[in-house]
């Protein structure tokens, strides 16, 4: 490699252009190397991270609000306005029931039901009726016969 300074004649020492010259000779390899590194960051994560478009996050699906339980007999039961369910000993507790409440028994007085409702300020609202829980006790024995 032919050396710069050679083929270049020099201006006296001091000059200003002297000082311009060795400035060219020497920097500018050096100011390449930022340059050739930005460069080769680019090629090998393919974009400036600062400069990529923001990733989106997802949006969260609302969940829907956790059903509260009840269960009991049937004390008065009205088709699309109110059930009255309570257990043995208390008072009952009336249940509004709209359109959107899923009926899942043939409701009628005296029956066991399990209901999920969620409390809204107008009150308890049913959105399922279930079959109640099953009363297991020990099954009962017929009496001996008397002659």
């Amino acid at each position: 490699m032919p050396d710069v300074a050679a083929a270049r004649p020099l201006a006296p020492p001091g000059s200003p252009k002297d000082s311009v010259d060795a400035g060219r000779r020497i920097l500018p390899p050096v100011r390449r190397i930022p340059g050739l590194l930005a460069a080769a960051l680019i090629v090998l994560f393919g974009t400036v991270p600062g400069l990529a478009a923001p990733k989106k996050k997802p949006t969260p699906t609302p969940t829907p609000a956790p059903l509260l339980r009840a269960a009991g007999s049937c004390l008065a039961w009205v088709p699309g306005k109110h059930l009255v369910l309570a257990e043995v000993g208390t008072t009952g507790r009336v249940f509004h029931v709209d359109a959107a409440t899923e009926v899942g028994v043939k409701v009628s007085v005296g029956s066991r039901l399990r209901v999920l409702y969620e409390e809204r300020p107008e009150g308890p609202v049913a959105r399922k009726i279930l079959p109640g829980p099953v009363v297991s006790g020990p099954t009962p024995t017929p009496a001996p016969e008397k002659n």
